[in-house]
C-alpha cells in the first residue's frame, strides 16, 4: 500500500513497560498522523522509545481495561472523533488500513466497528484454536462510544449501531514470553472469577446460544460456560478438537493447555469466592 494512503483516524494505544512491542506497533500505524500512546508509569523505555517514534505521549495510572479506555477518549485532544485505540502487542495491517480508509469515506453513522485479531504463538496463526474470529472493540466514534469493565477486560456501551470489519489485526500475545503471560493470567484469572460469580448468581441467556448475533452467542456461551462440570477439560478438547486447534500444530497443542491451566485457576479462585459466601458456622 501506498504512504500516501492516510487514516482520518487518530490513534491511541495503551503502554505499561513495553519496550519490547511499542516499536513495532507504531510502525504500523504509520497511516496516521495523529498517534497518542498513552502510558501507565512504566518502568522501562517504552515512553523513550515512544516519544523517539513521533507520538504524543500521555500518562495515566492504570486501574483497569474499561476506565483507561475511557481516559482517552475524555482526556487526549486527538486530532479526529474517530480513535483507533490498540494495545502495544497489537499490530495493524495493510489490508486493514484500507478496508478502514473504505469505511470511514462513506462517513458511517455506526458508534464503532468490531476488529478481529490474529493470536500469533511462536510464528504461528492459532486461526483454529484460538476461535479465529474473535472480536473487540477498536475502531470507534468518541462522542457515541464508552467502555464499561467486565471480567478482566472491559465492554463497550454505545450510542447507535456497530459494525463488523472483514480484516484482522495481528496480536503478539505472548511477545513478553510465556512466564509473562501465566503471571498476567494469574491476574486476569481473579476478575475473571468474580464476573462468573456475578454471573452465575444470574439467568443464563440460552438463547444466545443460537443467536444469529456473533457478539451475543459468543458471550452466552461463556456465560452458559460457567455451569458445566469438567469446565477445564471441556475447553482443551473443545479448542483442540471441535475447533480442530491441533491442526494449528505444535503452537495449537501448548496454547490450548496453557488455557487449560488458566481455567482451573480461574475454577479455584470461583470455589474460593463462593464458599466466603455461605454461612460460616456449619455446626
Amino acid at each position: 500500500m501506498s504512504e500516501a494512503v492516510r487514516l482520518p483516524v487518530s490513534v491511541v494505544i495503551l503502554t505499561l513497560n513495553e519496550e519490547c512491542n511499542i516499536r513495532d506497533c507504531l510502525a504500523s500505524v504509520w497511516a496516521s498522523d495523529d498517534v497518542h500512546v498513552l502510558d501507565s508509569d512504566s518502568a522501562d523505555r517504552t515512553v523513550e522509545i515512544a516519544r523517539e517514534c513521533g507520538a504524543k505521549v500521555w500518562s495515566n495510572s492504570f486501574t483497569s481495561f474499561g476506565s483507561q479506555r475511557n481516559w482517552a477518549i475524555d482526556n487526549i485532544p486527538t486530532r479526529y472523533e474517530w480513535q483507533l485505540q490498540l494495545d502495544a502487542d497489537e499490530r495493524l495491517t495493510a489490508p486493514l488500513i484500507a478496508e478502514i480508509v473504505s469505511v470511514l469515506a462513506t462517513n458511517p453513522s455506526e458508534a464503532g466497528f468490531y476488529l478481529a485479531n490474529r493470536m500469533i504463538l511462536n510464528g504461528t496463526w492459532l486461526r483454529r484454536s484460538s476461535g479465529y474470529p474473535v472480536y473487540q472493540m477498536r475502531l470507534f466514534h468518541k462522542g457515541r462510544m464508552r467502555f464499561q469493565d467486565h471480567g478482566h477486560g472491559q465492554r463497550e456501551v454505545a450510542s447507535g449501531p456497530i459494525g463488523t470489519l472483514r480484516e484482522p489485526y495481528d496480536h503478539f500475545n505472548f511477545s513478553h514470553g510465556i512466564d509473562e503471560w501465566f503471571a498476567r493470567h494469574d491476574r486476569y484469572s481473579t476478575s475473571e472469577a468474580q464476573s462468573a460469580v456475578a454471573e452465575l448468581s444470574q439467568t443464563a441467556d440460552w438463547m444466545g446460544l443460537i443467536s444469529f448475533d456473533s457478539i451475543r452467542r459468543r458471550r452466552a456461551q461463556k456465560a452458559c460456560a460457567w455451569r458445566l462440570p469438567c469446565r477445564p477439560l471441556i475447553r482443551t478438547v473443545e479448542m483442540l478438537f471441535l475447533r480442530g486447534g491441533f491442526l494449528d500444530g505444535r503452537a495449537g497443542w501448548k496454547y490450548a493447555s496453557m488455557v487449560g491451566a488458566y481455567e482451573r485457576m480461574t475454577d479455584q479462585k470461583i470455589a474460593a469466592l463462593r464458599s466466603k459466601r455461605l454461612p460460616c458456622d456449619r455446626a
